[in-house]
């Protein structure tokens, strides 16, 4: 059989628990991509599902004659990271039937190949050509060493996947595979990323890095899988849309600009897909990653390693990275916290973005120029007492607001924020008898999923102007009520893509495309709403 084959950079796995529900997620798979592993070990008897593979192939190619569908075969041991429970000699067994029934890729792990010997690595290598791989599912060992003992071997591709538990993870598999990648004859022949929440990076990466091929789950959640974490086949993996769209891993190169969201947790911040799409209509050679870190003495150092040329700052790292900024903006200053870090030639600058965010929607409902301040007389009132209620009190005094009060479920609470920040306190309670021209609420009750929550009663907006800082959802049960109140309204959407927009203008001095990244916004957060099992990541 030829060794050489033209492989699609982008491979889905479909798992499934019964042969049916694995052809079921093979089928999705292939309107995606013609490169799709089967994972036969997720089945409780794999022989079945192979049984089922030429209909697969059949079927496949009269929907798309001139897609000729790449099938890779995996049965992964239980002892290995996998599902299988047979001997390893069963396993070769299984993985000769599936080259015989048209997988024209079969992947072992090194400790199979080890326990059966060179001898029957070579004959199951001649029924198709082989992917040798190792994994490792608690951590980044030392490369090096796990590349030798593949070598040991002859196989078409090396495959090296452990667990990034830090940013550092990521640098060292993506050093790596850059260097193995040039070595003499062995071009094309690794892939290489981590998995793990925090080994995403490595995963977008990971091509322009010199793997041959990554792997994606499937984009539609099959009918049997309870929610979209069910049937990922290895913690941390992407679906084919994210990483074919949204971060397009297939254009990016070694001189991609890279720029993410530091924070814990990342993951399903929508950050990533305004970002990503305002990069590529600007036709910027960008991409924004989501880089979840706990230790940040090793993510300063990862941050000069990949290298990144900016980053956001989500929860909770607003105010411990200012221990390693260079440079910062009055907002920063005044707020104690930065959001958002530039990096040229080796300086960190950091601004803050929140409060501009505010102050943008702000200008914008009462048709201010940068110039304008409020009138003298002018009453708001910040329901909350937190990073999000500090910025709204910094901006509200940057328009020239003298009477802020705050209001809080907890009243020592809210007295002592007010204190820090010049202002009254009081009570929920005493909302229904005060009147306001503003009420800005910067809790995050009203969050998706619990969009049905509100803090407040009709009875206490007693304000011409409501301001809900929740973005997820963009209509809230409050600004419903709000409105519905005689009260103007305004989304926490807007600050959103306000603060957002300051920050790819900071990082790129390019104009940021606002009605863009507001589209993409509403989709992506719309898109999470949608996902049973999945969490908002929160404002970042």
């Amino acid at each position: 059989m030829s060794r050489k084959q033209a492989l699609p950079r982008i491979c889905i796995t479909a798992t499934g628990r019964t042969p049916s529900e694995l052809m079921e997620c093979a089928h999705r798979a292939l309107r995606e991509s013609r490169f799709v592993e089967l994972r036969l070990d997720w089945v409780t008897n794999p022989a079945d599902a192979i049984a089922a593979i030429p209909k697969l192939l059949k079927d496949a190619a009269r929907a798309a004659p001139a897609r000729h569908a790449i099938l890779q075969a995996t049965c992964r041991r239980k002892p290995d990271g996998g599902r299988f429970t047979g001997s390893v000699a069963r396993q070769f067994e299984l993985l000769k039937k599936a080259a015989r029934a048209g997988c024209r890729l079969l992947d072992l792990e090194i400790e199979s190949a080890e326990r059966a010997g060179a001898d029957a690595v070579a004959a199951l290598r001649d029924d198709a050509p082989l992917i040798l791989s190792f994994h490792d599912f608690r951590a980044t060992p030392p490369l090096a060493p796990v590349a030798r003992r593949l070598r040991r071997y002859p196989a078409d591709y090396y495959k090296i996947v452990p667990t990034a538990t830090r940013q550092s993870d990521n640098c060292a598999e993506l050093e790596f595979l850059s260097a193995a990648s040039k070595v003499r004859n062995e071009e094309g022949k690794w892939v290489a990323f981590a998995m793990g929440e925090a080994g995403v990076p490595s995963r977008v990466l990971a091509l322009s890095r010199g793997s041959a091929f990554v792997y994606a789950a499937p984009t539609s959640r099959p009918l049997f899988a309870k929610d979209s974490e069910t049937m990922l086949a290895a913690p941390g993996q992407l679906d084919w849309k994210a990483v074919h769209n949204q971060y397009g891993v297939e254009r990016l190169t070694g001189r991609t600009a890279l720029y993410g969201l530091l924070g814990n947790p990342v993951r399903h911040s929508v950050g990533a897909a305004i970002h990503n799409a305002a990069f590529r209509g600007c036709g910027l050679d960008a991409v924004y990653l989501p880089l979840l870190a706990t230790d940040l003495a090793d993510f300063r150092r990862a941050a000069v390693r990949y290298p990144l040329a900016g980053f956001s700052v989500t929860i909770p790292h607003k105010q411990a990275i200012l221990q390693f900024v260079d440079k910062t903006d009055g907002w920063v200053k005044a707020a104690g916290a930065a959001n958002t870090v530039r990096i040229r030639q080796g300086r960190w600058e950091a601004i803050n973005t929140d409060i501009e965010g505010i102050l943008t929607p702000l200008r914008q409902a009462y048709g201010f120029s940068s110039d304008d301040s409020l009138p003298r007389n002018f009453r708001a009132v910040i329901v909350g007492n937190g990073g999000s209620a500090r910025a709204a009190c910094i901006a509200l005094r940057a328009l020239g607001c003298r009477s802020i009060l705050v209001a809080g479920r907890n009243r020592a609470h809210a007295m002592r924020f007010a204190m820090e920040l010049d202002g009254e306190a009081m009570s929920l309670r005493a909302l229904e008898r005060e009147r306001f021209d503003l009420l800005v609420h910067a809790t995050p009750v009203g969050m998706w999923p619990h969009s049905e929550e509100c803090l407040l009663t009709a009875a206490q907006l007693q304000a011409d102007t409501v301001f809900d800082l929740v973005y997820n959802p963009p209509e809230t049960r409050l600004l419903r009520m709000a409105r519905g109140h005689g009260c103007r309204t305004i989304s926490g959407l807007e600050m959103f893509i306000s603060q957002a927009a300051r920050q790819f203008e900071f990082w790129t001095g390019v104009t940021a495309p606002l009605n863009r990244m507001r589209a993409v916004a509403k989709e992506a957060l719309e898109g999470l709403r949608n996902s049973p099992g999945e969490r908002d990541g929160g404002i970042g």
